[in-house]
């Protein structure tokens, strides 16, 4: 089942409502949010909002594979030195690299579960020409990293990539996501329930966490309840990382 709204508050709120199979998109919406209670920007008519309704499954395993699809579905309508540059942030942000080492993000990705269901609702930023006030230096769009594409294709190019990558092996999609991994090697801040943690990423596992290396030692974060800091100086670290 499809189901195409002109407007709605979340396709998550819409797409809850049926079973899994279906697939919910709206040409606007109005609250949308994002990751650990975190809010996606309206879009107006120029993003992407999609809700995709699954069987239950592991969360940790089907936030790695939306991570994957979605990169893969939007790196292929880059430009090859744009493509080179973009990937994923952990855990799940697609994003493509500033001059200055940070990033700007192009497409989030939120996953949630029922007790019927597990859902997967994927924004990205299409034909913004620009954004305002403190996504200016924190988010981009296709047309801004010069692609004009409809956003029909983008939809497209999603459910075509997340239905090949939710029936990879393990192995497979673990080494598709080290492929695009793009936090490794950063220096960031991260928001955990123990109080602010910042230092250089060592490793990301989305199925487990974080290894970071702060000026106290190493330490390891959860996944299931670490967010990165928003306001994050994400520059590449002059330490050395094995």
């Amino acid at each position: 089942m499809v189901r195409v709204l002109r407007e709605t508050t979340s396709t998550q709120d819409a797409a809850v409502q049926l079973g899994p199979g279906a697939v919910v998109t709206a040409g606007r919406q109005s609250a949308g949010r994002g990751r650990l209670g975190a809010a996606w920007a309206d879009t107006l008519d120029e993003g992407v909002a999609v809700t995709f309704t699954l069987p239950p499954m592991p969360a940790e395993r089907l936030a790695m594979a939306a991570a994957v699809a979605s990169a893969e579905a939007l790196i292929s309508l880059l430009p090859p030195e744009v493509a080179a540059c973009a990937g994923i942030k952990w855990p799940n942000d697609i994003v493509a690299l500033r001059p200055d080492g940070g990033f700007r993000k192009l497409c989030g990705i939120l996953v949630e579960r029922t007790d019927r269901m597990s859902l997967v609702g994927v924004g990205v930023n299409v034909h913004q020409a620009s954004f305002a006030g403190e996504l200016a230096g924190r988010a981009t769009s296709l047309a801004m990293l010069g692609v004009h594409v409809d956003r029909l294709q983008v939809l497209l190019n999603l459910m075509r990539e997340l239905d090949r990558w939710l029936g990879a092996s393990h192995e497979v999609l673990a080494a598709g996501y080290r492929r695009l991994d793009r936090t490794r090697g950063l220096r960031l801040r991260f928001h955990t329930p123990a109080g602010p943690v910042e230092g250089v990423v060592l490793d990301c596992d989305p199925l487990q966490g974080l290894r970071i290396r702060t000026l106290e030692g190493q330490v390891e974060l959860a996944a299931a309840t670490t967010r990165v800091d928003p306001e994050s100086p994400a520059d590449r670290s002059t330490m050395s990382t094995p």
